[in-house]
């Protein structure tokens, strides 16, 4: 250390301790020096370390980025179902930079009339999946999900799986699009297997995907398509298909309309005792975003 920093340093600690020792009416103390050398050594520390401490700055862009949006829609059936159902659901996305990861829970009833005249459930469904995404390069990414269901109109009391995959993203003539292949792990627990002779076990299957979505009017109207298939690996007959087709319409930040045509075909329904492998809906929903 020069000259000039340790007299500049005997004066802040000079100053310091003057000042909480309450001598304003005395002369500077003149010390031998030895006892300086100690006495600075000792106080010098703490001063600098106070006074070269850095400072704490929490980067926004490192903050998760989260949204949330809520459904609720009035629906009309064809297929398995018919008449009056309503459908709920609930989805988040949180990307945490390094993670994305996203949820959904739905729910869905219906009823309708029968030949004598009397209402009966005729949907009943709910469904819960999770995705987790892990970017390998600026349009890859690798991801992990899991889904477990349950449908009363395909005769499902339980079906989940898991498996894990990658999607390649990009931006095509203004659409957002997405391809995803996946291997899964799956296991469907009939609803009646009492009746219906119909082996349970885990099943190895493929997926294949796509997605995309378009903004039109300045982000006011979306245009959304989202088709998967899964058949399984030793039996191609063996499939589920499900495509959802949708068109939103902006009404505020946080709200929206949204008419959407869902249909899905599961090639075992009617071996398990529903009255159709194909299962359509068409409804409205209102659809509120929280961020």
């Amino acid at each position: 250390m020069s000259d000039l920093g340790e007299h500049c340093l005997e004066c802040r600690v000079v100053t310091i301790f003057q000042k909480n020792l309450s001598l304003p009416n005395q002369k500077m103390l003149i010390w031998p020096t030895p006892f300086k050398a100690i006495f600075f050594s000792l106080l010098a520390g703490p001063i600098l370390a106070q006074s070269d401490s850095p400072t704490v700055v929490v980067d926004a862009n490192s903050l998760p980025i989260w949204e949330a949006k809520g459904e609720l829609g009035a629906s009309a059936f064809f297929g398995n179902t018919s008449q009056f159902a309503v459908t709920t659901a609930l989805s988040g996305e949180a990307d945490t930079g390094l993670l994305d990861l996203t949820g959904r829970a739905a729910f869905a009833y219906g009823e309708s009339a029968n030949k004598q005249g009397e209402t009966v459930m005729s949907k009943r469904a709910w469904e819960i999946t999770s995705d987790v995404d892990f970017e390998v390069g600026s349009a890859f990414k690798g991801f992990l999900l899991g889904k477990i269901e349950s449908a009363y109109e395909k005769k499902i009391d339980l079906r989940y799986n898991m498996g894990a995959g990658g999607k390649y993203e990009r931006e095509f003539q203004g659409m957002e699009t997405e391809f995803s292949f996946a291997l899964l792990a799956e296991k469907t627990i009939p609803l009646e297997e009492e009746l219906f002779l119909i082996e349970r076990k885990m099943v190895g299957k493929w997926s294949a995907g796509f997605a995309f979505a378009k903004e039109l009017r300045d982000g006011r109207l979306t245009i959304e398509s989202d088709i998967s298939m899964e058949p399984e690996l030793k039996r191609f007959s063996s499939l589920t298909l499900s495509s959802r087709q949708s068109v939103s319409l902006q009404l505020s930040q946080s709200i929206a309309i949204q008419f959407s045509f869902v249909d899905s075909y599961d090639s075992g329904a009617q071996a398990r005792g529903a009255r159709s492998n194909n299962d359509g809906q068409i409804f409205f929903s209102l659809v509120s975003t929280f961020q």
